[in-house]
């Protein structure tokens, strides 16, 4: 059992595990800025008390960096939906593309049974490819 990646009429999908679909959405995090996607990586951690203070800390960083809540408020947003179904508009998978087309994720490989060399840069160009064609990303 895991997440399914998909949009209408693509030719990509991406069947990955929970803990794969949190380290891609960790990867998107660091991309947006360092420290909160080091802080991001935390959430997993977090238990009831430890939950408050990371919500705390999550809530200073973001206010404290006004761009990153007005300039990437739908990226956010993505990083803290659901796990087991959610979705993002076409203009939110830009976003997520110009962060992350000139990062190089190695040969990072994050789906079940992969023949992809690079997940990541599959996962850039289904992307741009919902942008272009004004899709959805979903998953669930």
């Amino acid at each position: 059992m895991g997440v399914c990646i998909f949009a209408t009429k693509s030719k990509y999908e991406f069947n990955i595990g929970y803990g794969n679909f949190f380290i891609l959405r960790k990867n998107i995090a660091l991309a947006l800025d360092e420290e909160f996607g080091e802080l991001y990586a935390q959430i997993k951690d977090c238990r009831t008390k430890s939950q408050r203070e990371y919500n705390d800390r999550a809530i200073e960083l973001i206010i404290n960096r006004k761009n990153l809540e007005e300039k990437y408020k739908d990226i956010l947003d993505f990083l803290y939906m659901s796990d087991c179904d959610g979705k993002i508009s076409h203009k939110t998978c830009k976003q997520i593309y110009d962060l992350i087309k000139d990062i190089d994720f190695g040969e990072q490989i994050f789906q079940y049974n992969s023949i992809a060399k690079n997940d990541h840069e599959e996962f850039k160009k289904f992307l741009l490819e919902c942008y272009s064609k004004r899709r959805l990303m979903r998953w669930c």
